[in-house]
């Protein structure tokens, strides 16, 4: 049969058959009884006791702010995939292990957040991240010039200079006399007469490297920043590692030109007029360590070095200093030696000064990927850090970051060696000395605690357990209302640079004595609908609809504020210089986050439950429940992953009269949720970008080939989550939570884990790729004996996408020929939304019925009797 034919008789069959297969709904089981574990709020308690009950303070530093709706743009032909490496979960979900994971776990995600850099003008940067005053030099001259008349000052920087000026000067070499100089500034501002009016944190220069810091997320791997900026109060024992936490800043040391970069290729940020790069001398030729190899992050690159000390001496070219790496001698990080190889040589390589699109060095490369790291850390332990800075030192070049959640400056490079970079080095420590602890980015005025945190140098090790026994004040309802939240351990964080960085703890507090909570702290785009929005919405939906029963597949929100920062904090400081920004070479869209926090009832995780049917129940809960917020209050999901299914546990009479415990499946975590009405009509409403977790997207949003995201989109995504859940996991024994007991649960199948290839993909597209093809070739699905049963399940799927993508290729490559219409005349459309009627509710939930053995007799919750059901030609496809 042609192909035309098969594609007209396929989309005519759907057409003139909706009722094709309408499915029987099964009814649900009795009401939840009162003594429901864990226990939860009724809706006839007091409304301060209730979930939702969401009303605004009045106290300045929390609120929630009032959202205008912009005027909406034109959606873009291919809308860009999210930035952030929260976006992209390569563990499956599996963050809370305590050991941490590996660097090259991470440094995938840590070159997308490197997508996000803007080179700013140190002055820019000095200005509106260290809050230096714009008369800084008259005001702290007098200090400047105590400093450097300082014998002790200047024997040290003299020291660190001579060490500049040897090309084979190990590493190691060069952080004694940089933390001397430095704690020799703070020394000289401690005892002056003449004073800075410094009243900020006390602080000192600490040599922490080849020791690694504690407690991170990439733990698997020695991180061991060079120099660390303590407070005065934490002094390490000796020999003992300092934690993550106790990092108030870090200084990391690089022996070679070659490691900073001079913004050519990112975002450069104009301000006042001044393009940052032309406000500096042009580099010179540089000497490369290592061979000069270029590389290319996919990102907004960055070209050549900075400007380097006019008195270094190089070495010649083709000189027998410039054939040898400078050596890096009991160094134990993982540094760029282990990126490039101990036995790289030195080359000089020619650059082409016109050029403005070269591609980032190894050398410029790793050190940028090493500082990110450092950052992502420093955002990793659970202590509401708002933001983050790090200085990269190359000899007698000083470069700094900073970091957000919503992009990482870099500033352009100063020579401090002599003359006004010297000035503006002694001016950057007398600035760090000078913030206070929310200014250092640490929220010490809604967590008191994180102050006593950053002194204290024996934090365990294990990052799930940080901040037990930590206090968190909140407002209440009334004006000077607070109550007080114990944190428990860390169940699950997503630490990002940029993004939304979220982190769950346990929690529990008076004002719910009876229930077992959970807090969530989140930096979600401050433009998007809040998710307590979305549920209110959902639970008014079910009380005036029949839809009752969809409560028991909701969280339960109890409190949700915002932080609100005030104008001269670091946060709005940045965030006003991309109001009408102009830049050159490239734009940067800068997207405000919020400071969400949310308390709400525990939950269950997926690997929590012991048996194959609990699940497959959870899964079919799941289903109904996100067709039903897509019907009724209107509400997509976006954003479905492991990590967002979770479930509880409601006692209930069973046909046979006797109590037992029911598992309910939740969809949680609405932070990238739509209103359906918006996904077409207001794309201001929805996002920038396409959103989810890599392993769990839509092929054609990994690819770029949708502009909207469908319900269809969703579907596949919670297909793909079964896959993956079912096909590399197994059932074993393990310990719950930090210091819970063994018990049966989800486990990670130790050998033989299928689709590796899909968290290992070196970009989206291939992913998508990858995805396409299981599809197009309609491969076996591979699954653990435990869940053998939910083939019967999966299959039918596949094969529907299989037809769907079918129909959608043969659509788009003949669309445009005119014999593409029907009797009348008029053209055949294509159902895009249900990949011409294969793929919709009655698609996916049809398969549950047909399910045999321990998964025989799951219940479905919702009959949408407004939609109509309708089965694929494929949805009892005979291999099956």
């Amino acid at each position: 049969m042609a192909l035309v034919d098969f594609y007209q008789l396929a989309v005519l069959y759907k057409l003139r058959r909706p009722d094709a297969c309408f499915l029987p709904i099964r009814s649900c089981p009795l009401p939840m009884s009162a003594t429901t574990p864990p226990p939860s709020p009724s809706p006839s308690v007091d409304p301060d006791q209730a979930h939702l009950s969401l009303s605004t303070s009045t106290q300045t530093e929390f609120k929630t702010p009032e959202r205008k709706r912009s005027a909406a743009r034109p959606v873009p032909d291919i809308t860009p995939l999210s930035l952030g490496s929260s976006i992209r979960q390569r563990q499956e979900g599996d963050t809370d292990r305590v050991e941490g994971y590996k660097r090259d776990d991470y440094d995938d995600y840590i070159r997308e957040d490197l997508k996000s850099r803007v080179f700013v003008d140190l002055e820019v940067f000095m200005k509106n991240v260290l809050h230096v005053p714009d008369d800084w030099k008259t005001k702290w001259g007098p200090a400047i010039e105590a400093v450097k008349a300082d014998q002790e000052f200047k024997k040290h920087h003299e020291e660190y200079c001579q060490r500049c000026n040897r090309s084979s000067s190990q590493e190691v070499l060069f952080y004694k006399p940089l933390m001397n100089a430095a704690n020799a500034v703070l020394d000289v501002l401690s005892r002056s007469t003449l004073g800075d009016g410094s009243s900020g944190v006390p602080q000192y220069y600490h040599i922490n490297d080849p020791k690694k810091l504690r407690g991170g997320v990439i733990n698997r791997v020695n991180l061991s920043p060079d120099l660390v900026v303590l407070h005065k109060e934490c002094q390490p024992p000796k020999g003992e590692q300092l934690h993550w936490a106790n990092a108030l800043h870090i200084l990391e040391v690089k022996p070679f030109d070659g490691a900073i970069c001079d913004g050519t290729n990112m975002p450069r940020l104009v301000v006042d007029g001044i393009d940052p790069i032309l406000n500096h001398a042009p580099p010179p030729t540089p000497i490369r360590y290592g061979g000069g190899k270029s590389t290319n992050l996919g990102t907004s690159t960055t070209g050549s070095e900075s400007t380097s000390s006019r008195s270094r001496k190089r070495p010649a070219e083709g000189s027998h200093t410039a054939s040898k790496r400078p050596t890096k001698k009991s160094r134990t990080k993982s540094g760029l030696s282990q990126e490039l190889g101990d036995d790289a040589g030195v080359s000089v390589e020619e650059e082409d000064e016109g050029s403005s699109s070269r591609p980032e060095t190894q050398r410029q490369v790793g050190p940028a990927l090493q500082v990110c790291r450092y950052l992502l850390e420093m955002f990793s332990v659970p202590l509401l850090r708002s933001h983050a800075t790090v200085g990269l030192v190359d000899r007698d070049r000083l470069q700094l970051y900073h970091a957000n959640r919503s992009v990482i400056l870099v500033s352009s490079a100063i020579n401090f060696s002599r003359g006004d970079g010297l000035d503006k080095f002694i001016a950057i420590i007398i600035a760090f000395r000078h913030l206070s602890y929310k200014q250092n980015g640490i929220l010490d005025t809604v967590a008191k605690s994180n102050g006593e945190l950053v002194k204290n140098s024996e934090i365990p090790r294990d990052n799930k357990v940080v901040q037990e026994g930590n206090k968190l004040q909140l407002p209440g309802n009334e004006p000077e209302e607070t109550f007080t939240v114990t944190l428990g351990d860390v169940i699950s964080r997503d630490p990002a640079t940029v993004g939304r960085s979220t982190v769950v703890l346990k929690a529990t507090s008076d004002r719910w004595p009876k229930t077992k909570l959970v807090i969530k702290i989140s930096w979600p785009g401050s433009g998007r609908v809040p998710e307590t929005d979305f549920l209110k919405k959902a639970y008014a939906e079910a009380e005036k609809t029949d839809g009752q029963w969809a409560t028991k597949h909701l969280p339960r929100v109890f409190y949700a504020k915002d932080v609100v920062f005030e104008k001269d904090s670091t946060l709005e400081s940045v965030a006003s210089l991309f109001k009408d920004a102009q830049f050159v070479d490239r734009n940067y869209v800068y997207e405000r986050r919020t400071l969400r926090i949310i308390i709400q009832e525990q939950l269950l995780p997926l690997k929590s439950l012991s048996n194959a049917r609990d699940i497959c129940q959870v899964f079919t809960d799941i289903a109904c429940i996100h067709r039903w917020l897509h019907d009724c209050p209107g509400i997509l999901h976006r954003d479905l992953s492991k990590n967002n299914i979770m479930c509880r546990y409601i006692e209930e009479v069973n046909a046979l009269g006797e109590r037992e415990q029911q598992v309910y499946g939740v969809l949680t975590d609405y932070d990238l949720s739509s209103w359906t009405k918006d996904l077409k009509t207001d794309y201001t409403r929805t996002s920038e970008h396409r959103t989810g977790t890599p392993p769990y997207m839509a092929q054609e949003l990994l690819k770029g080939t949708s502009t909207t995201h469908l319900y269809r989109h969703d579907v596949e995504s919670l297909f793909y989550i079964m896959l993956l859940m079912c096909g590399r996991h197994t059932f074993g024994h393990a310990k719950e939570g930090a210091r819970g007991e063994t018990k049966r649960q989800v486990v990670m199948r130790k050998e033989n884990r299928p689709y590796e290839d899909w968290f290992d993909a070196s970009s989206y597209a291939l992913l998508g790729k990858n995805k396409s093809s299981f599809f197009q070739d309609t491969e076996d699905i591979k699954l653990s004996p435990p869940f053998e049963g939910f083939r019967a399940w999966l299959r039918p799927l596949q094969f529907n996408f299989s037809e769907g993508f079918t129909l959608k290729s043969i659509y788009t490559r003949r669309q445009r020929q005119e014999y593409y219409e029907n009797s009348a005349g008029e053209a055949i459309p294509f159902d895009d939304e249900t990949l011409g009627g294969c793929i919709n509710y009655s698609s996916l939930i049809q398969p549950v019925y047909q399910l045999t053995g321990e998964l025989e007799g799951l219940i479905v919750r919702y009959d949408p009797v407004q939609v109509p059901l309708q089965a694929s030609t494929s949805a009892t496809h005979p291999d099956v």
